[in-house]
């Protein structure tokens, strides 16, 4: 699997022995260390935001989504070597340091003096967001050492083979993370939007359990946990869908009630160019092409699909009486996504070659309503009236009155509820680091890749290999 953009990694002991030094019992007076500089609950909250700067920077990080072979992004391949995708592994495990150093100052007493409902708000915080990373961890990576503020220093005590935890055990620690979260979060602040609440971490927890239910834990137990805590989320929520499924993706509507969770930019993080994922007709870097199978014969006719998809487009960015063509006609060949691209973006933002102001969406109010269909599905007989109403929720909105997607309905067995909402989720969480991890919990990786990419397929490539330094220390996945 060959990414359009190689980083240069940093591995997980660089990255953790680095913070280590901070770690030293005495330092010269008028040094920072951890326990002196996280002193308040803005400097916490400031390096908590600073520690998500490892996952989304300026040209790096998840600004790049991820090329995962999951049948959507055109030109990606099974074919996975030793080093494929080894910047996630760094990324995660950058960002989760900075979080322990956080939580491993305020368990030393840094923040003595503030109320204990502060004190257990930051703390939250710290554990909500090593919980997203860490959930990210295991979908990709299988066993994985969890690392927390009470991890001895890996310098002293080097990680080993048995510092990889069971796959169930990565979940259980998440999990009470997450849990934690969840009781000593504050509510909805539209004043801090993208600041963790208890409905995020109450998504977040939806999305575990609707995991540990399928593969390759296949606990299926948890799918009525999934469906209770996503009806929670849906109930007594704050967050809704938005009306017009064209306002969904606009940069004006950025920070909108439909998205719980995202990466928000500022004019400290600037999103790269608007013409990063544009055909070349849009004077674009040909950076986001959509695999013309899946674009053309899958994906259902309906105001949504033009809107997700970049389908017919000018055929001059720069000439406002350029004729519009269909992406068969243009000089890429092949249709690009269009929930980055105009309309959403704004002419200028497409094309100033400044920050496009693109919000990357990490958890939607649409995902927990279709968290909430697959469960209550699964968790009973079949479909219920109420997981057939949200799923068409997000179908009629779709459609919009003219689509040509079929609704849902209580005829549908357990299996076809399954594969619509399954289907559903591909069609509108596409392109949003969703996709690729629903094809691993379905075990679909093959399928989703055929006719053209499964080539050289087996059911190692269901876990990434660990970068190869730091596979020497704690061992490697099989089949790298």
């Amino acid at each position: 699997m060959k990414k359009n953009i190689i980083y240069q990694a940093i591995t997980l002991l660089i990255t953790i022995g680095g913070f280590s030094c901070q770690s030293l019992e005495e330092a010269p007076e008028g040094i920072s260390t951890p326990q002196n500089f996280y002193a308040t609950v803005d400097q916490c909250e400031a390096a908590y935001a600073g520690s998500m700067n490892a996952l989304f920077v300026e040209w790096g990080g998840y600004q790049n989504i991820p090329a995962f072979p999951d049948g959507q992004f055109n030109g990606t391949s099974l074919d996975i070597a030793s080093t494929s995708f080894n910047d996630l592994w760094s990324w995660h495990y950058k960002a989760i340091s900075n979080v322990n150093a956080v939580l491993e100052a305020v368990k030393a007493g840094s923040l003595a003096g503030n109320p204990q409902e502060n004190i257990d708000n930051v703390v939250a915080q710290g554990r909500f967001l090593r919980a997203f990373n860490y959930f990210t961890l295991v979908r990709l990576y299988g066993k994985i050492p969890y690392l927390t503020e009470d991890t001895p220093d890996p310098v002293s005590t080097p990680l080993t083979p048995e510092s990889r935890l069971e796959i169930a055990a990565v979940y259980d620690l998440l999990e009470a993370d997450l849990n934690f979260a969840a009781e000593h979060l504050g509510d909805y602040d539209a004043g801090t939007p993208g600041k963790p609440n208890k409905w995020i971490a109450k998504g977040y927890l939806a999305k575990v359990y609707l995991t540990r239910a399928t593969a390759p834990l296949n606990q299926v137990e948890n799918y009525a946990k999934a469906r209770d805590v996503a009806n929670d989320v849906i109930t007594n929520g704050p967050y809704k869908l938005l009306p017009n499924v064209q306002d969904v993706f606009k940069t004006a509507n950025n920070h909108s009630m439909e998205v719980l969770f995202a990466f928000h930019t500022t004019a400290q993080t600037p999103y790269m160019p608007g013409n990063a994922w544009a055909p070349s007709e849009m004077d674009g870097w040909s950076g986001g092409p959509v695999k013309t199978n899946w674009a053309t014969d899958i994906y259902p006719e309906q105001p949504r699909k033009h809107n997700y998809l970049l389908l017919d487009f000018t055929s001059d960015i720069y000439d406002p009486a350029a004729p519009i063509i269909n992406w068969s006609k243009s000089a890429d060949g092949v249709p690009y996504i269009g929930k980055y691209n105009m309309p959403n973006l704004t002419y200028d933002q497409q094309v100033s070659g400044g920050n496009s102001g693109i919000e990357m969406k990490l958890l939607r109010f649409a995902d927990i309503l279709l968290i909430y269909a697959e469960a209550a599905n699964m968790a009973g007989s079949g479909p219920t009236q109420l997981a057939v109403d949200r799923l068409n929720m997000i179908i009629d909105r779709a459609n919009a009155g003219t689509g040509k997607e079929a609704r849902a309905t209580l005829a549908l067995t357990k299996a076809q509820f399954d594969q619509k909402v399954l289907d559903e989720r591909s069609f509108e969480l596409c392109f949003e680091n969703d996709r690729y991890f629903d094809v691993l919990r379905k075990r679909i990786l093959k399928e989703v890749n055929l006719p053209d990419n499964a080539q050289g397929f087996d059911e190692n490539d269901y876990l990434l290999p660990i970068p190869p330094l730091d596979a020497k220390a704690i061992g490697q996945n099989p089949g790298y």
